[in-house]
């Protein structure tokens, strides 16, 4: 039976007698997962290279030689194999300089025991994958990552790729710093695999593609105890990842061009998945931008607008501003009928004239008015205004606060962030 994690490849690239024919060496590999594959592929390495993806490539002398000025096809762009050069006993000194220069990570004799190859196959193994973990999450990074989509792409009828970014990450990283923003990226890796762990899950992968891009790799059936258990334990650590006041407050505050004032909330994971039941796939690359395209899907398609201006002028000048930007935009002039408004049109974005609403007891009353509809289709609340005070806007329920006078193409710009990033 196929196992979701493949098998580390040795790829012999041979004109002569295959390793993979060698029973006693292939008996001893196998016991560590290593399965040795040949070929008599004399040209384009690069692709036979692409196709089996190899931790190891093993050459003859006789190919190596031949190719000596375009050794480079020995790897492909998503794959960096160390690379074995195996020559006769007599060739070894004389040789080994040229082979280095060429490309070679180390050159062998033909007359090595088996024994001995199976050692130095391990020992290259174990030591490319300390060098090729994340240092920041001691995660498989990027290729092992896509290696292995690849191979249930290729292999399994049953698996599921979930790909998290943790939403709100650039803003605690401008207030935080880099260095509590690599720790919240390096707690985040802690509690994926303590999830896959805890849930003991019997085959599941967890990969760091850098910044705060992880994927998982499971069976299908494991998607809800997966999902469920990773947004208990990442809400169960945020108290450690901000001060005291931010966290009961539920919320940051980050400045932006322009004097815009940005309303974040804490740190949540980002979840987009798929399967192989979706669609047909043509790589690993096309498996996680399909799971990022669905990711980002739901908050995409809401692209309606309420506006709040007393001013039919500017209110009628924001309609047809929206509107030529793909928006379905609506304008109000009264506090009386926005909640019936918001009721008939689930906006996302409601942006809100604060001097029409009659002061600051007002301002609270939309927003617990609009609570619900912040918690059910995610509608976020901008206010426009040349009412000072962003503090205050932003504490009461306000997304983003723009001082009046601004550009409408900053407006545009905040909607947008709004719109995509909730």
């Amino acid at each position: 039976m196929v196992g979701l994690i493949p098998d580390d490849r040795i790829l012999h690239f041979t004109t002569k007698t295959a390793l993979s024919e060698d029973s006693a060496l292939t008996s001893l590999c196998s016991k560590d997962r290593m399965e040795i594959v040949s070929s008599s592929v004399r040209s384009d390495f690069r692709a036979e290279i692409r196709s089996v993806r190899p931790e190891i490539v093993v050459i003859d002398e006789e190919i190596f030689a031949a190719n000596i000025d375009s050794s480079e096809q020995y790897r492909s762009k998503s794959c960096v194999p160390f690379k074995i050069v195996i020559t006769a006993e007599d060739q070894v000194k004389e040789r080994i300089f040229d082979y280095y220069k060429a490309g070679a990570d180390e050159v062998i004799s033909q007359n090595i025991s088996k024994e001995e190859l199976y050692l130095k196959f391990f020992s290259i193994l174990r030591r490319k994958k300390i060098l090729e973990l994340n240092q920041l999450t001691n995660l498989p990074s990027i290729n092992k990552t896509y290696a292995v989509v690849e191979h249930c792409l290729r292999n399994l009828s049953d698996w599921l790729t979930i790909h998290i970014d943790i939403l709100r990450f650039q803003s605690y990283k401008v207030i935080y710093g880099v260095n509590k923003a690599d720790n919240a990226v390096r707690v985040t890796g802690k509690i994926l695999q303590e999830t896959i762990h805890k849930l003991k899950l019997k085959e599941a992968f967890v990969g760091h593609l850098g910044r705060d891009n992880f994927v998982i790799v499971s069976d299908t059936n494991s998607l809800d105890l997966i999902l469920r258990e990773l947004r208990i334990n990442f809400k169960k650590a945020l108290q450690d990842l901000y001060i005291e006041s931010d966290y009961n407050n539920g919320y940051i505050i980050c400045p932006a061009p322009h004097r815009v004032r940005r309303r974040e909330g804490l740190l949540e994971l980002n979840v987009g998945y798929c399967t192989n039941i979706d669609r047909s796939f043509l790589s690993g690359s096309d498996v996680i931008e399909q799971a990022l395209k669905n990711k980002k899907e739901f908050s995409s398609k809401n692209k309606r607008v309420i506006v709040f201006e007393q001013d039919k002028d500017f209110a009628s000048l924001l309609l047809d501003t929206f509107e030529r930007e793909g928006y379905s935009a609506k304008s109000v002039s009264s506090t009386n009928e926005l909640i019936q408004v918001v009721e008939d049109f689930e906006p996302k974005i409601i942006i809100l004239e604060a001097s029409g609403l009659g002061g600051q007891n007002n301002f609270v009353k939309i927003c617990e008015d609009l609570k619900p509809f912040k918690e059910t289709i995610g509608t976020r609340i901008l206010v426009a205004t040349d009412v000072p005070g962003y503090q205050n806007f932003l504490a009461l329920g306000a997304d983003v606060y723009i001082p009046k006078p601004y550009d409408l193409e900053i407006l545009l710009k905040e909607v947008r962030r709004l719109r995509t990033t909730y």
